[in-house]
């Protein structure tokens, strides 16, 4: 399963030779894992969290909600940078790298610059990226991924973010488009906040800008890559803390190009819609439900090829504490793809207990997910889900398989040998929805025609390491060895491998 060790164990070392840009060790600071999540105030993206990343016990008051999510623990860098909190001045006497957080722009301590980014190594080898779908579909680039933040706060009520993002590939067989984009405008928003008293608040945000919705899995940020998801157009977010979130938002795509400067929104994509979320709202389980649609003027899928306009309807029931997750999502699609009457659904479902009173605090999960697939090309209906900004991570960080006509069952075991370091295992076993659809591959869902035999795909081994070594510095580590199914592999498909290991600085 694990090949090549030596040049890998350099690599390592060179990684993490980035520590040396910390300023203090992390048992002096307070180390949060990215995406760690308290019981929220509600909002979407406001119980995401991957599995293993278990929440950090409340202190006092539920977290504050924001546009998007919930604002993270004060001083600590976040995977979604505008939530983060660096309202509290620093000390005169701070490091650096705290000062420049909570530059002072008067007396008042709500009116300040804040500046930060990020840097990103991240080394991923692929041994049959595309499990035989294509030929010569071995890989083993190292991106490298930079940010620099500029967050202006003048006051409660006003905010303008701006980031700067230069993103490369180097060493690869074949490129990957998302991975390669010289410096361009990655965000650029104005926040608008108009409080309602006792009725909350609302925010209208236009700009640019990530959007992850609920849990983050059918509509997420694409962090596998050097260029997340972002999106163009106007959010608008109603909060009445603790109790409810409103989001409505009218948005595209924005096109990546490889050059400086010439990202734009992509004319041939739409997406809007309305997420609403409660936390604590269904005998302590947070609810959600949600309504958008994703067109694209072009698509090409096993049913044939054409404009397609795909509405979700979909609701969600979550809970999260110290010692128990739960997380059930069901989505239908409808609308039209190439003349065709879409009927397409989606189930996802994760669960998981931890004894936290138990040497390295074990945590037992399941998840279990099933997206239809097309069970007739001739009967004028396209039966295929396609998510609108899919977490291919759901499966593994090796991102083998799209969400299409696909069912998986993983069990897990997560462990934490210490504070700041996650290990999880487990083995994913996959099947077809449908016999009569084929499997789709990657992120692009090019699929092997159907085939003959059970409806099992293979299995994937799955683990993952991760450590916080500070509260700026992280690394991560990824293995997946996948096993195709006999049937599977009489239609062509290969054994696939993929390592990956990854250090990331935010400040």
């Amino acid at each position: 399963m694990f090949c090549n060790l030596p040049g890998r164990a350099g690599l390592l070392a060179a990684t993490a030779a980035l520590s040396l840009v910390h300023v203090t060790p992390a048992s002096a600071q307070s180390v949060a894992p990215d995406n760690d999540t308290k019981d929220a105030a509600g909002g979407p993206q406001s119980s995401a969290a991957p599995p293993g990343i278990r929440p950090a016990k409340s202190q006092g008051a539920p977290a504050e909600a924001v546009p998007g999510g919930r604002k993270g623990p004060p001083g600590v860098p976040q995977a979604i940078r505008w939530t983060e909190d660096w309202s509290k001045r620093p000390a005169s006497d701070a490091p650096i790298m705290d000062r420049i957080r909570h530059i002072p722009l008067g007396d008042n301590d709500d009116v300040y610059l804040s500046l930060g980014g990020e840097a990103r190594v991240y080394y991923t080898d692929w041994h049959h990226s595309a499990l035989g779908l294509r030929a010569n579909d071995s890989n083993n680039p190292v991106q490298s991924r930079l940010r620099l933040i500029g967050d202006l706060h003048l006051g409660p009520n006003l905010r303008a973010y701006l980031e700067l993002g230069d993103n490369r590939e180097y060493g690869e067989s074949f490129a990957t488009g998302p991975n390669r984009d010289k410096l361009d405008v990655y965000q650029a928003f104005v926040d608008v906040t108009v409080p309602l008293g006792d009725a909350g608040k609302i925010t209208l945000r236009p700009g640019r800008f990530e959007m992850p919705l609920g849990n983050g899995k059918l509509a997420g940020v694409r962090e596998g890559l050097n260029m997340r998801f972002t999106y163009q157009g106007v959010r608008a977010t109603y909060i009445l803390p603790g109790k409810i979130s409103v989001d409505a938002f009218a948005t595209r795509p924005v096109e990546i190009k490889p050059g400086t400067l010439d990202d734009g929104a992509d004319s041939s994509k739409a997406f809007h819609g309305i997420y609403v979320s409660a936390p604590n709202r269904v005998a302590g389980f947070g609810t959600d439900v949600y309504w958008y649609e994703m067109t694209r003027d072009n698509a090409t899928l096993r049913e044939g090829a054409g404009a397609d306009h795909r509405t979700n309807w979909g609701a969600r029931l979550w809970k999260r504490n110290a010692r128990f997750d739960f997380d059930l999502e069901g989505t239908l699609q409808r609308g039209t793809f190439a003349d065709q009457d879409i009927r397409a659904w989606g189930v996802l479902f994760e669960a998981g207990y931890t004894w936290p009173g138990l040497p390295m605090k074990p945590r037992l999960g399941l998840r279990a997910n099933a997206f239809s697939g097309d069970h007739d090309l001739t009967d004028g209906k396209a039966g295929t889900f396609v998510a609108a900004a899919p977490r291919l991570p759901l499966f593994s960080e090796a991102a083998f398989f799209n969400f299409s006509n696909l069912m998986d069952l993983y069990p897990s075991l997560t462990l934490k040998p210490l504070d700041n370091v996650t290990v999880m295992a487990g083995p994913d076993f996959l099947w077809r929805q449908s016999k009569a659809d084929g499997v789709y591959i990657g992120p692009a869902g090019s699929s092997f025609a159907p085939y003959d035999g059970t409806r099992y795909v293979g299995t994937a081994l799955n683990l993952e390491m991760s450590w916080q070594a500070t509260r700026r510095l992280s690394f991560r580590l990824y293995e997946t060895y996948f096993a195709p199914g006999s049937a599977f592999e009489e239609a062509g498909a290969r054994k696939g491998n993929y390592f990956g290991v990854m250090s990331n600085y935010r400040f």
